[in-house]
This record gives structure tokens, C-alpha cells and sequence, in this order.
């Protein structure tokens, strides 16, 4: 059993030891370094997930990018573009606007050594084999493991069969050698409190390792019985099981029919109440909250308030499992196909799909206009731990003419709650809101319009030609004339295309009018009324004069601070720190520029850091460090070259990052800038590390106490300098509120009480 979590990369953590296997494994380790692709395959739940990660576990030192473990389940349905992006996803590669993202995949692994891991392949063998064939014909150094129950047919594939674990013979004595002996001992040992194998009940072990025919879940869910009943009743009711499964068929049951029957046992075991909620649980993609749960699945013979104890009882009965803070669950892949099944022969299909789309609209309705500033990061998280089942909810949408309006809607609404911008998705929102454009009539509603508005501005956002950009810029002035009534997104992306692509003052009036205008459509655009601000700000401090951009940052950082906008602080930082850069002072910008990278690295932001990691390359150029300029301007290259962002067509960030570049290149020749500029960034957590990890040198009062991050001490020695929580705000750039919560911190830290006690702990250190 490992946790599903949405973070990309590396191996997911499991929550139960890993029993057996030992000679598959080191058989495995061999044949994974001499062949490109290794496919798992057996019966379901035989443990081929299970063994491809603890193989992956034990294998990832040998790979020098990694392991990127890659659950094909969401990607379901087969559209190859989706499993494209559902593999750049896990892989962690921020897709690219002028490549499809199969190649801009392949263009990533090309130079790497890393394991693939793929699960799930079942159900879209040829995407996967299309996949498989790219990547492996172009990157030598990628070695692909997958779990199958049909293999891929691709050139070079190694097809391994995943078999039953070995069982005791039935005369055998008592021993825990044998594997799958070992394995129910171990769940037992931890589920059922006080069992132990003794001779007494020995033989009875063998009779239920036997009629499990050693299939690892078979065992595992024959164990959640044995809560409730000794092994003795255990092994005679499987007994029963497998009588009832020959009864007609004198021949050797298959592994297959085993599986099949134990899963049919533990469904009988259930109550009305659970074999319910286990089939219709079967529509979720990627897990569930019980939330989701109880608004999908409740209806009929299963009441709202009766899915809590039903899900309770599928947990205690292992069919359903948790995260480890129980907030979220899901069904194992074979579980899960058996509760499809169940719910197609039910006649409750329609039903249940029809109240899954309607939860997930809602859903992302209410994320889209439940934006009050604090909860920001939560929505956020909320969109990213459901976009597996929103994306198979717009799939469905956008293909069915009847629901089609309903897709548009819905990919306007995710696209609205800057999910796709904050994880770095950004073509894939464009793939929604084209599919979902295309497949709708081309009249001039105001739906319609917004999502042309914001497929352009993603357009521009991501450096797509500027003569298309300009082209349906002005398609969609005409569209707005068309609608008659004012239109906020078409006057935003009119306003964001003369500032970004053309770098004229004249569009920063048009983003304050856009961002009057959500502020006048009501709390449900507020984040369209956020994100209006910030640009408009951003505009000001690149475009303006000082006496526009000082207050207009100033201002946008009071209202982050009140809101409690995470996302918008980083911002509030950034435009701040390049007021100082242009105006007042570029050492005070490094620290207010730091700030921002913190806050953006602790919400997990994949987009602020590129342009923040941008600008500190300007602040070094004006503060004289010309070889931290041209680091830090070759970070932000490397980042921009990942995400596919061309900032050369964003007019006023090509032309300060040029400034930054030639005074730079000017101060330290050619050859030592590009050494200096060669600071490649694969990475948004890299580029991260490299900035705010990197130690700092000291200097002969520099003696930082362990625990305070650079932050915190600079605060902390503005105050042992005598300086008041104002002063030291001003001095550093930053609000009195972040100064007194770094004070707290830093008192906590240091085991003191007061300002004085840190004052008198700053000059002893200073002696």
C-alpha cells in the first residue's frame, strides 16, 4: 500500500512494509540496467504496482535525474494528449506553447537518466506505446518500467510475468520463509492485535495461503476477515468460496477466477449500504474527499447521511483506502474495475456520472468565485488534488454536443482560479478552452468572449506570436462590440497585450479599467478583480513614472496584506522590490525580492519564481554585482526555456533584463559572463535551492544563531542596532505585521522573551 499524493516525482511513500520478492527483485535490477523497457504484467492484484515501485525504490541512486512514477489512471479514455500531459505533469516538466507536449517531453528526457515509471497501462496500451516509442528513440539514457496486464509491443520491451506469491505445500511444516506466509503474517501481526501463527493454527494458514493461490490482495483482504473470525472459520468459508467456483469446472482455477472470486467474497461481506457506495465510488479519477462522496453517491437506497458509515466501513474493510491524513481515498485499480462493473449492471450508471459532473461544475464554480485573499492557497490545493476527476468531467462535457456550453463554463472557471498558472500548466488550459470552443457555436455571448479573452492572454503570457495575439485581440473587440455590454476580460487582455507586446503606457489605463470593472461585477470575480490589480501594478512599476509606480505598489501591498493573498504578496514583493531597483535602493530590492521567493516557494507557486528570479538579476546589475546579475539572469533563462515562456516577447521585461545583461556583460567581459549566465535550472525547486540556499557570506558581526533563516537575522540585527518595528519595515522593504511575526519566530527560536533580552543576546555575539 503506498500514498497517493499529487506531488511530482520520486517514489510515493509506502504505508506498508514490502514483503517477499527477493529473487524477482535482484532478477529485475539486472534486466532493468541492460533493457529500455521492462513491462510487469500478471494478474490483477498479483502486486505489480506494488513490486515496480519498491524495484524503483531500490534502483533510483543508479539514475541520475531521478524517478518519476507516473499513475495512468486519470489519463484514462485514451486521448493521447491528455496522457501526454498527464506524463509531463508527473515528471515535473512545465509544458512548452510552441511544441506538442509529447515533444516537448521528449525534448526534456532526451539528455537525462532517468526511471519512468508507468502504472496502469492497461487502458490506453497504444497512447502508451506511442509514448514509449518516442521517448526511448530519442533518449538513450531513459530507462521506462511498466505495469500492464497486456504488454505494449514496443521494440525492445521485456516482458516480465508478476506471479502469485510462493504458498506452502499442504503437509509443510510451520515456517514464515515461505513469501506469502510471511506476508499474512505481517499484515496479521498488525491488524488483528495478539495473533500469532502457533502449530494450532497452522494448518489452517495454509488452507486460506492455498485458497488465496498466494495473489498478494487476495491475502491481504482475506486478512481484514480475520478481524473479525478465526483463521479456523476463515479458511473453511474460502472453502466454500472455491467449491462454488468449481462447482461446474473440474478443471485448475485460474489466478484470474481466484481474484475474481475473493473480490466477490469480499463485496458479500459487505452490507447493502457499502456494496452500494464501493460501485459508485468507481466514477472518481485520482480519489475523493468524503464530501465528494457523499454529494455523488447519496441517492435512492443510499441516504446523504448514511455514505460517512458506509465509506467507514469499506475503510475497515481495506476496499477503500486513505491518505495518511485520512482527508482524502481512493480504490485500488482492481477494486475499482470490480465497483465499475457492479454499478454498469446496476442501472445506476447515468445517475451517478450525471451527479459526478454536476458536483465537479460546482466545484469548480465555487473555486473560481470562492476567492476572499487567505484562502487562496487552499483553493489552490483544493483544484490540484481534483484535477484528475475535472479533467474527465471537461473530457465528457466537451464531447457530448448536448453538454457542451456546460464544458465552456467549466474549463472558464478552472481557467479562472489560475490553477493552470500557478502549477505550471499553462498549455493545458489552453487545450481545455480551444476543445471547448471548438465544439460550441461561434456567436458572441459573453461566455464565449471571456474564454477567447483568456485563451489570449495565456497566449501572450506564454510568448505565442504576436501577430496571432494581435489578431484575436482584435477579433475580440469586435466580438465585445457584438455582446453590446462592457466586457472586463476583453478590456484586461487589450490592456495586458499593449503593455506585454508592446510595451506601451497607454494599456495600463485599460487594466485599471478592467480591474474597476470585476470589482463592479461583484465578490464572485474577485479574483479576476485580484489579478486585474496585480497586472496593473506590474505595468506601473515597469512602464510608469516613480510617482505612479510608489503609491501603486505601495497601495497593491496593503491590500494583499489585508486580504492575506499569498500569491499576491509574492507579487506585492516583486513590484516593490522594482520600485527600488529603479528609483531608491537595489540592496534593499535583493532582500524584498528574497522575500517574495520564500513566500512563493512555501505555496508552492511553478510561475512567480521565473519572473522574481528575473528581476534579482536586474537588482545585482544596478547594485554592482555583475556576476550574481548574470547568475541570476541565467536561472531565469533556464526557467523560461522549461515553462516555454519566450520573455523576449514580453516588451518591458526583455528590455530590463537586456539593460541588466549589458551592464553585466560590459563589467565582466564575454567569456567570464557566460560562464557566469551557464547556471542551467531544470527546475522551479532547483532554480529555488540555487537562490535562497546557497550560503551567504559572513561578515565580522554576521554571526547568525543557528535556526534563523537570513531573514529573520535581518531583522534581528536592525533591532540589535536600536531600530523600531517601522524603522526596520522601511529599512528592509517589508510590512511592520511580517516584521513583529519574524520577531516572534526568532523569540521562539532563541528561547528569549523580549526586544531587550535580543538586544543584549546580539552584543554578546557582537563581543
Amino acid at each position: 500500500m503506498t500514498e497517493r499524493g499529487q506531488a511530482t516525482g520520486g517514489v510515493p511513500r509506502a504505508l506498508s512494509s514490502f514483503v517477499g520478492r527477493k529473487e524477482l527483485l535482484a532478477e529485475l535490477r539486472r534486466r532493468l540496467g541492460a533493457s529500455p523497457l521492462i513491462t510487469l504484467t500478471g494478474v490483477g492484484g498479483g502486486g505489480k504496482t506494488r513490486l515496480a515501485l519498491e524495484l524503483a525504490g531500490q534502483v533510483q541512486r543508479a539514475y541520475d535525474d531521478g524517478v518519476r512514477v507516473v499513475e495512468l489512471a486519470p489519463a484514462r479514455g485514451g486521448d493521447p494528449e491528455l496522457l501526454a500531459q498527464v506524463v509531463l505533469s508527473a515528471v515535473g516538466v512545465p509544458d512548452q506553447a510552441t511544441t506538442t507536449p509529447l515533444d516537448t517531453l521528449v525534448d526534456y528526457l532526451r539528455s537525462r537518466r532517468v526511471l519512468l515509471v508507468l502504472d496502469n497501462c492497461e487502458h490506453l496500451v497504444e497512447p502508451v506505446a506511442r509514448l514509449v516509442r518516442a521517448v526511448l528513440g530519442a533518449a538513450p539514457g531513459v530507462r521506462v518500467l511498466a505495469t500492464s496486464r497486456a504488454r505494449l509491443r514496443v521494440p525492445g520491451e521485456v516482458l516480465v510475468m508478476v506471479p502469485p506469491l510462493e504458498v506452502p505445500a499442504e503437509d509443510a511444516p510451520p515456517s514464515a520463509a515461505c513469501e506469502s506466509v510471511a506476508l499474512l503474517v505481517e499484515r496479521a501481526e498488525a491488524g488483528v492485535p495478539g495473533w500469532r501463527v502457533t502449530p494450532e493454527n497452522w494448518p489452517d494458514v495454509v488452507r486460506v495461503l492455498r485458497r488465496t493461490a498466494g495473489i498478494p490482495l487476495a491475502i491481504e483482504q482475506a486478512v481484514v476477515r480475520m478481524r473479525s473470525m478465526p483463521v479456523s472459520l476463515l479458511a473453511d468459508r474460502l472453502d466454500d468460496v472455491m467449491r462454488v467456483l468449481t462447482a461446474n469446472d473440474t478443471t485448475r482455477v485460474a489466478h484470474h477466477q481466484t481474484m475474481a472470486a475473493m473480490i466477490d467474497w469480499s463485496h458479500a461481506q459487505c452490507t447493502p449500504a457499502e456494496r452500494l457506495l464501493w460501485a459508485r465510488l468507481s466514477v472518481f479519477e485520482g480519489g475523493f474527499s468524503l464530501p465528494a462522496a457523499e454529494a455523488v453517491c447519496s441517492g435512492g437506497e443510499l441516504g446523504r447521511d448514511e455514505v460517512a458509515d458506509a465509506l467507514a466501513g469499506l475503510l475497515d474493510k481495506s476496499i477503500a483506502l486513505p491518505s495518511a491524513d485520512r482527508s482524502r481515498h481512493h480504490l485500488l485499480e482492481p477494486l475499482r474495475q470490480h465497483g465499475a462493473v457492479r454499478l454498469r449492471a446496476s442501472g445506476d450508471l447515468a445517475d451517478v456520472h450525471a451527479r459526478h459532473q454536476a458536483f465537479f461544475r460546482e466545484e469548480a464554480a465555487r473555486l473560481a468565485g470562492g476567492f476572499v485573499g487567505h484562502n487562496e492557497a487552499a483553493l489552490l490545493a483544493a483544484v490540484d488534488l481534483d484535477m484528475a476527476n475535472h479533467r474527465v468531467v471537461l473530457a465528457d462535457l466537451i464531447t457530448d454536443p448536448a453538454s457542451a456550453h456546460a464544458g465552456l463554463q467549466m474549463s472558464v472557471d478552472l481557467a479562472r482560479t489560475r490553477w493552470y498558472t500557478y502549477a505550471g500548466r499553462l498549455p493545458e488550459e489552453r487545450l481545455w478552452l480551444g476543445r471547448a470552443l471548438a465544439a460550441t457555436p461561434a456567436t458572441a455571448d459573453p461566455l464565449r468572449v471571456s474564454a477567447m479573452a483568456l485563451d489570449a492572454w495565456i497566449a501572450l503570457c506564454l510568448g505565442v506570436e504576436r501577430a496571432q495575439v494581435a489578431r484575436r485581440v482584435e477579433e475580440l473587440i469586435g466580438l465585445a462590440g457584438e455582446v453590446g455590454v462592457p466586457l472586463p476580460p476583453v478590456t484586461f487582455v487589450r490592456g495586458a497585450y499593449e503593455v506585454l507586446a508592446l510595451g506601451e503606457i497607454g494599456g495600463v489605463e485599460l487594466l485599471r479599467q478592467a480591474h474597476e470593472g470585476f470589482g463592479a461585477m461583484g465578490p464572485h470575480f474577485a479574483v479576476d478583480h485580484h489579478l486585474a490589480h496585480i497586472l496593473h501594478t506590474v505595468s506601473l512599476v515597469l512602464l510608469g513614472t516613480r510617482e505612479q509606480a510608489e503609491p501603486a505598489a505601495e497601495e497593491f501591498f496593503a491590500e494583499c496584506e489585508r486580504l492575506g493573498a499569498l500569491w499576491g504578496i509574492s507579487w506585492a514583493h516583486w513590484c516593490r522590490s522594482v520600485v527600488q531597483t529603479r528609483w531608491g535602493s537595489p540592496t534593499r530590492a535583493l532582500e524584498v525580492l528574497r522575500e517574495g521567493l520564500r513566500v512563493q516557494r512555501a505555496i508552492r507557486d511553478k510561475w512567480g519564481p521565473l519572473w522574481t528570479i528575473e528581476a534579482l538579476g536586474w537588482a545585482h546589475a544596478e547594485a554592482g554585482d555583475a556576476a550574481a546579475a548574470a547568475r541570476m539572469l541565467g536561472l531565469a533563462h533556464g526557467l523560461h526555456r522549461v515553462t516555454g515562456v519566450r520573455v523576449d516577447g514580453l516588451v518591458p521585461f526583455a528590455l530590463f533584463s537586456g539593460r541588466a545583461a549589458a551592464r553585466a556583460r560590459a563589467t565582466l567581459g564575454d567569456d567570464a559572463y557566460e560562464r557566469a549566465y551557464a547556471n542551467p535550472a531544470e527546475s522551479v525547486e532547483q532554480a529555488l535551492a540555487a537562490v535562497l540556499d546557497e550560503p551567504e557570506p559572513a561578515g565580522p558581526r554576521d554571526r547568525r544563531p543557528a535556526g534563523l533563516t537570513q531573514a529573520e537575522w535581518n531583522v534581528a540585527r536592525l533591532v540589535g542596532d536600536g531600530l523600531s518595528n517601522p524603522e526596520v519595515a522601511d529599512r528592509l522593504v517589508i510590512s511592520p505585521a511580517t516584521v513583529h511575526t519574524h520577531l516572534t519566530r526568532i523569540y521562539r527560536k532563541l528561547d528569549i522573551a523580549n526586544r531587550h533580552q535580543l538586544i543584549t543576546l546580539l552584543a554578546n555575539l557582537a563581543e
